[in-house]
């Protein structure tokens, strides 16, 4: 008997999707504005990452982001905080923007693959969210 693969209807759709994420080092930048660099991906219906790589961009800009994320036919944008206008922009763009996410970006695209990801939701290291007891 084949077992049919669970999927959360209020789980975004991950099938065949690029991604960007904007990095500050290894997190999610803080504001969309103010990233350096991107982390570009292509999430395969199989859950596997390809294509994977990072992009320095020339300045830290919304509008370089933007153009990026278009050029690159990105259909998903994983941020923190980001501006109304370039939010707008984006959706209106047809791109899907998941925003208020903070966190180490491969803990971010890992919830993005499961389809586990919700808006607003802090990803922080597990050693970071527990005390320990002595």
């Amino acid at each position: 008997m084949k077992k049919a693969k669970k999927v959360s209807p209020s789980a975004p759709s991950v099938l065949a999707t690029k991604i960007l994420i904007p990095l500050s080092g290894d997190d999610v930048a803080p504001r969309f504005d103010l990233a350096p660099e991107a982390f570009v991906a292509v999430i395969r219906s199989d859950g596997s990452l390809t294509e994977e790589r990072t992009i320095i961009l020339p300045e830290a800009s919304a509008e370089a982001l933007c153009h990026l994320v278009l050029a690159e036919k990105v259909d998903l944008v994983v941020c923190c905080g980001i501006e109304d206008e370039y939010y707008q922009y984006l959706k209106w763009k047809k791109v899907r923007v998941i925003d208020s996410e903070m966190g180490p970006y491969p803990k971010v695209l890992d919830k993005v693959v499961r389809g586990t990801i919700i808006n607003g939701e802090i990803t922080l290291e597990a050693e970071a969210t527990h005390s320990s007891k002595k």
